[in-house]
């Protein structure tokens, strides 16, 4: 598929986003930018989305985002990969999101759970517990939990071919 079969709505491409962060977008001339603006998890999703559909010059992006070129560059160096896999799946709009991928999910979980496994109190054996609890869910190593219904319902059987006065 390339970029062309894919319909762009319009709009600010974020359907998880209210109108505070329309205001966020717009040119911040006179402003110097935030630190870590475009990291920001929603900004950067944006922004690679942005990059993979090729639709504006850096010049036009780094106003857009309030940041200068040079670090509108370094943004697109440095996810490059994720920029990349947007631009092969247009179509998806969790393309790109490291949350929405089972293994990124797991790797997070691991690396909570080594820190975790430092402390020796117990609410970090708490946390612990849960965490390994939640990769093997996410893994589908738990049985599923099953629900019974129990009811109060009266039953009435008929037995065809005897007389009830005969029992």
């Amino acid at each position: 598929m390339s970029s062309k079969d894919v319909v762009v709505a319009s709009g600010d491409g974020d359907p998880f986003q209210g109108a505070e962060s329309k205001k966020e977008l717009t040119p911040r001339t006179g402003r110097t930018a935030v630190k870590n603006h475009l990291e920001r998890g929603w900004v950067k999703h944006r922004l690679i989305r942005d990059f993979a559909l090729a639709e504006k010059t850096q010049k036009e992006l780094a106003a857009q985002y309030g940041v200068s070129e040079t670090s509108i560059s370094a943004f697109k160096r440095r996810h490059a990969f994720e920029i990349e896999e947007v631009r092969n799946n247009l179509a998806d709009e969790y393309a790109g999101v490291w949350v929405a991928q089972k293994m990124e999910r797991i790797r997070e979980y691991q690396n909570a759970a080594e820190k975790m496994a430092d402390g020796s109190s117990p609410r970090n054996q708490e946390v612990l517990v849960s965490i390994l609890k939640a990769v093997a869910e996410e893994l589908g190593q738990l049985p599923a939990r099953t629900q019974v219904n129990v009811s109060n319902q009266q039953v009435t059987y008929e037995i065809v071919g005897i007389d009830a006065d005969d029992i």
